[in-house]
């Protein structure tokens, strides 16, 4: 069943930043370009970018354009773990993206992956002082277990802390494992919930195979290779194609549409939908599959029916 408030539509722009960095995977890089994608996306009404300090040249490149003015800009404190999330560090993290996003404050500061080195006791007070200062409005957390999202609001409930109010995590028709122990926990704190990959990094596609993200040869290709590569997943992804064939829609388009109408996700929580493209095109692929609206039935159970193939094969939904 579609949800009765539409899920948030945000662009991810990992795809925005410095190429010399990160060849392959970074398509627009000259501030003609961001412009213009940018332009393309607010011409269709909406308001919401996601990006981070770990995006190479992706803040500055937002900021240089002034999205700032005209998006509600949400961001993540610089870092892999290992330390990262040392209160120190995060000062100087928030402090350079509000600085290279050209703004003194953001709706939505994420912790972009768990740092299990540093105590989430201190994580959570150096998030609660910069909040204070006003650096962002709300914060949130990004790739964390249901365990660590827990005691992390034990922790802000216990020192009086405020609480982070979204988490950003990997959803799709694959990408289900969170469904049993992450969402009812978000539901009773009133948290919402980001999906990026909603449509399984393009694996749904027949184009793949040709893509960078998909390539071995760079770190994120890898990652996704491995991470869809399982036996179970194919079958799945071939399942969705062929259902979706039938309808005269592309396997891609469908697992968009089911993440965004027929999954757990719901707008009255606050959830979204983020996605990234690599070039303009996608962009308007893309938004006009979202806005042609919830899949036939049949169509949607199909997709709805897939992870019973793949549940204990699939992805994780956190790091």
């Amino acid at each position: 069943m579609s949800p009765q408030v539409p899920v948030k539509i945000i662009l991810g722009t990992h795809t925005i930043g410095d190429v010399a960095q990160m060849p392959g995977l970074i398509h627009f890089d000259n501030e003609k370009d961001v412009q213009g994608l940018l332009d393309a996306f607010h011409s269709r009404g909406y308001r919401d970018l996601d990006t981070a300090s770990n995006y190479p040249g992706s803040e500055a490149r937002l900021g240089q354009t002034g999205a700032a003015s005209r998006f509600t800009m949400h961001t993540k404190v610089r870092g892999m773990g290992n330390g990262d999330s040392e209160p120190s560090k995060i000062e100087l993290s928030i402090k350079k993206s509000l600085e290279d996003l050209q703004t003194s404050t953001v709706d939505t500061m994420f912790l972009h992956v768990p740092d299990r080195q540093t105590p989430l006791e201190d994580t959570a007070k150096a998030m609660n002082d910069a909040y204070l200062q006003g650096r962002f409005k709300k914060w949130g957390i990004s790739n964390f277990t249901a365990a660590e999202v827990e005691e992390l609001i034990k922790i802000c409930e216990t020192k009086g802390y405020v609480k982070p109010s979204v988490y950003e995590g990997h959803y799709n028709a694959i990408v289900r494992g969170g469904e049993k122990e992450l969402f009812p926990l978000l539901r009773k704190h009133h948290m919402a919930f980001f999906a990026y990959s909603p449509a399984a990094g393009g694996i749904f596609s027949d184009k793949t195979s040709t893509t960078a993200r998909w390539s071995k040869d760079n770190l994120i290709g890898n990652l996704y290779s491995t991470l869809y590569g399982k036996a179970p997943v194919q079958t799945a992804v071939a399942t969705v194609r062929d259902s979706a064939a039938k309808h005269g829609i592309s396997g891609h388009a469908a697992a968009l549409r089911w993440t965004a109408f027929h999954s757990i996700l719901d707008g009255k929580y606050g959830d979204a939908v983020l996605f990234a493209v690599s070039k303009m095109e996608q962009l308007y692929d893309t938004l006009d599959a979202i806005e042609a609206g919830p899949l036939p039935t049949d169509l949607a159970e199909a997709i709805t029916a897939v992870y019973a193939t793949v549940e204990g094969s699939e992805p994780p939904y956190h790091l």
